[in-house]
């Protein structure tokens, strides 16, 4: 689809390798800012009770759309890691649900934190507007996940990676191959 041949890579001999630092270092900052659209930046701002009855489920599906975020995001980094380790063809489903993340992170994030003032657009819908980005976020979640299912190997195969990976740095530790 994309020619990735031409884009410089530097030391490392892949661009998954500067996707993984980008999703990584995004996930990161991401979390404070999950607290804060959740929550309210301001301890004033994390009563209940300044919501009017029928919009105190927006804070729910917005906390649900938040909780979303963070397996989709932790099942990209793992299928990166994979496709690095194992230099295997792209999934079907690392596009697809790469973008269905990064649509819903964005969203998230623009509405959730009220960049630009769209947080009014989207709280004139209530809580529909939240459950728009979990139900992108849900079909995230399943694609990434069950793409890394896929393409994982058995796990005795990652325990001894993990091991030989771990010793070639300390090799003064030890492990018990009986278990």
């Amino acid at each position: 689809m994309f020619d990735t041949s031409r884009i410089p890579t530097g030391p490392f001999d892949t661009w998954l390798w500067w996707l993984l630092i980008l999703v990584v270092v995004a996930l990161l900052f991401s979390l404070q800012a999950l607290e804060t659209a959740v929550e309210g930046a301001w301890p004033h701002q994390r009563r209940d009770n300044e919501y009017i009855p029928g919009a105190r489920g927006v804070k729910g599906a917005w906390a649900l759309a938040a909780i979303l975020l963070i397996p989709a995001g932790v099942a990209f980094i793992g299928i990166i890691g994979v496709l690095i380790w194992r230099d295997i063809d792209y999934p079907d489903g690392f596009m697809l649900g790469g973008w269905l993340l990064a649509l819903g992170w964005v969203l998230f994030l623009l509405f959730g934190l009220n960049i630009g003032g769209m947080g009014r657009i989207l709280g004139t819908l209530g809580m529909l507007g939240p459950l728009a980005i979990a139900f992108i976020l849900i079909a995230a979640n399943f694609i990434l996940i069950i793409t890394l299912r896929d393409i994982l190997p058995a796990w005795d195969i990652v325990r001894e990676a993990i091991q030989n990976g771990i010793h070639s740095l300390l090799p003064f530790i030890e492990f018990d191959s009986g278990s």
